[in-house]
């Protein structure tokens, strides 16, 4: 008998952590961000390169990546070269190149998504909230402030899961140790 109410507290234990965790990736949202017309310019942290900041919310993850786009390279430069890099404000990210291989110049369109956490490359965005966006180009072959290539259009959705409330992980807590002294005295 006791076994039992101990067995059927643990699944209850269980149960609710499932649901936490169920109500934790419920939380994740999307942010997409429009490219239609940035201008790649120069190689990576040039002044003339095309940032964005997207406010996704003070030490919120960056898990998934999904993008849509058509880019076009200039003469000589190749659609293997254009390039972004999406991290925090301090720079700590993912450098993407959506063209990788396409080591010639014209236009094309590219379409994926990726599971950052899978690759072990999620990353938090710092106190400020700000997940930022440099457009640049891997090889500079044009002369400084000219364009190397053109993002055409598209969009890039960004799966964001925001920091748990301290009210919600003390909750939790609260919960799970409320059972484990339930199975106890039992």
């Amino acid at each position: 008998m006791i076994k039992r109410k101990m067995a059927r507290a643990w699944t209850m234990a269980a149960l609710c952590a499932a649901a936490q965790l169920g109500t934790a990736q419920a939380g994740t949202t999307t942010v997409v961000v429009d490219v239609t017309g940035i201008a790649g310019m120069d190689e990576r942290d040039a002044p003339t390169n095309t940032v964005r900041e997207v406010f996704v919310g003070a030490g919120a993850t960056i898990d998934t990546f999904q993008w849509d786009v058509n880019l076009t390279s200039h003469d000589p430069s190749y659609l293997s070269e254009m390039q972004l890099t999406f991290s925090d404000s301090l720079g700590y990210g993912v450098t993407f190149t959506p063209g990788g291989g396409d080591d010639f110049t014209g236009t094309a369109s590219y379409a994926g998504f990726q599971d950052l956490r899978l690759l072990g490359q999620q990353f938090q965005v710092g106190s400020d909230g700000l997940l930022r966006l440099e457009f640049h180009d891997a090889y500079k072959d044009l002369l400084f402030d000219e364009a190397e290539g053109t993002w055409n259009s598209g969009t890039l959705t960004f799966g964001v899961s925001p920091v748990p409330e301290p009210a919600t992980a003390a909750l939790m807590l609260v919960g799970l140790l409320t059972m484990l002294g339930a199975a106890r005295r039992r």
